[in-house]
């Protein structure tokens, strides 16, 4: 169905489409909006389900015309297509769906349509510009009275800002904001999605370091937390991912194996949440080649190749957000396949564009990794080059307590005194 409906798409242009005849039929004018309503709610409940509602509601549209709610269609069918690889005609839809919002001021259904569009738009557009939308997202839907997308633009727009290079700091304080909100009106399973986010900032900056840190939020959801996370898969495959990062990230490696295995085996498919998807590839190429480097087991390797190819590809579509991401994964692929020439260009490619493209928290970690590439083959003052770098660019994020884990890590190796 996915493809008939790209083919049927592929005879329009955008100007066709948005001077489509209008739907002028009650009942189904009903239907769109009844559809529309349960689009979101199976994104955070049954994913699986997603595409056929949105095929529905398309399907309408094209049969008996368009209306405002059709936006929800285009842009959900533009949010699908992203993810399973079209990334430049999903793009195409999603932006026809805000023109459509503008066009009809359709401002019941803006919040939603800038949530979804705004993720599928980071895969083309600079992430640090693109998830901005989010915070109009968040007025649009508040204008509208629809509390719900506005709670979800905020727990979009403070998941992304955490990997988008912006200062701890101001992401904490963005968090607060935002989980305040969330707080006064009652989003339960969207605050549990957020508590791990919560937890990851508070193990990089350290709780002494955050006057506004407010982790008793998410631990005083107590059973609410694992409620919510029974009844929303994407609720624990983010809870999965944290502690997975958090392991990673500190180099957990009593630990770092069975968050992997657990992050991997949770299956769910992600077809609205794009940013957050790009970002468990990432991070779960970096973990799988680690632990092939410690255990010596082929699938760890071949499931860091895996999200180094999905990463390689992205990156032909957006350069800057993921061009230094998939340099990274290469670099640890060649640490594997002990090409160490390669792995040197590749760590320096890693490196100077996640700072070209000002990704400072990618650009200390590329650091970091190449430090320890090179300790491992010898190379010992570059190393230590790398690992200062590290512990800079780490400190300019506002990462505090990773900081100060860098520099007791190179002091116990190097002796520094």
């Amino acid at each position: 169905l996915i493809e008939e409906t790209r083919s049927t798409l592929r005879g329009l242009s955008d100007g066709a489409l948005l001077n489509y005849k209008l739907m002028t039929d009650s009942t189904k004018i009903m239907a769109m909006k009844f559809l529309s309503r349960i689009e979101m709610s199976l994104v955070m409940t049954s994913c699986d389900f997603t595409p056929i509602v949105m095929l529905q509601m398309l399907k309408l549209s094209l049969e008996h015309g368009i209306t405002p709610i059709s936006a929800v269609g285009f842009v959900y069918f533009g949010s699908v297509l992203v993810s399973i690889g079209h990334i430049e005609e999903g793009y195409r839809y999603v932006k026809l769906a805000k023109k459509l919002v503008s066009q009809f001021d359709a401002k019941e259904v803006a919040g939603e349509v800038i949530a979804i569009s705004t993720q599928a738009i980071g895969y083309i557009e600079p992430m640090q510009s693109a998830i901005e939308f989010h915070v109009l997202g968040h007025k649009s839907a508040l204008e509208a009275g629809d509390i719900r997308n506005a709670s979800i633009n905020c727990s979009l727009y403070i998941s992304n800002l955490l990997w988008s290079g912006l200062n701890l700091n101001q992401v904490q304080k963005e968090f607060d904001k935002a989980h305040s909100f969330m707080e006064q009106h009652s989003t339960w399973s969207l605050l549990v999605i957020t508590g791990p986010l919560l937890q990851s900032i508070g193990k990089l900056v350290s709780v002494e370091e955050l006057p506004l840190f407010q982790e008793r939020k998410y631990q005083s959801l107590g059973p609410m937390a694992e409620f919510h996370r029974e009844k929303n898969p994407f609720a624990t495959k983010i809870f999965y991912l944290h502690n997975m990062y958090q392991t990673f990230i500190f180099r957990n490696f009593d630990r770092l194996e069975d968050t992997a295995d657990e992050f991997i085996d949770f299956k769910i498919q992600t077809w609205t949440a794009l940013n957050t998807h790009n970002v468990q590839c990432f991070i779960c190429g970096l973990v799988s080649f680690l632990l092939y480097r410690r255990t010596n087991k082929n699938v760890w390797f071949e499931r860091g190749s895996e999200f180094k190819l999905m990463m390689k590809r992205w990156s032909e579509c957006s350069e800057w957000n993921f061009l230094h991401k998939f340099h990274l994964l290469e670099a640890e692929e060649h640490f594997c396949n002990k090409r160490l020439e390669e792995a040197k260009l590749s760590y320096d490619a890693a490196v100077s564009f996640s700072k070209k493209h000002k990704f400072v928290n990618d650009e200390a970690l590329a650091c970091e990794l190449a430090g320890y590439f090179f300790l491992e083959i010898g190379e010992r003052s570059r190393s230590l080059e790398y690992f200062i770098d590290a512990h800079e660019k780490y400190h300019e994020w506002g990462a505090t307590a990773k900081a100060t884990s860098v520099y007791k890590y190179v002091e116990s190796i190097f002796r520094l005194r």
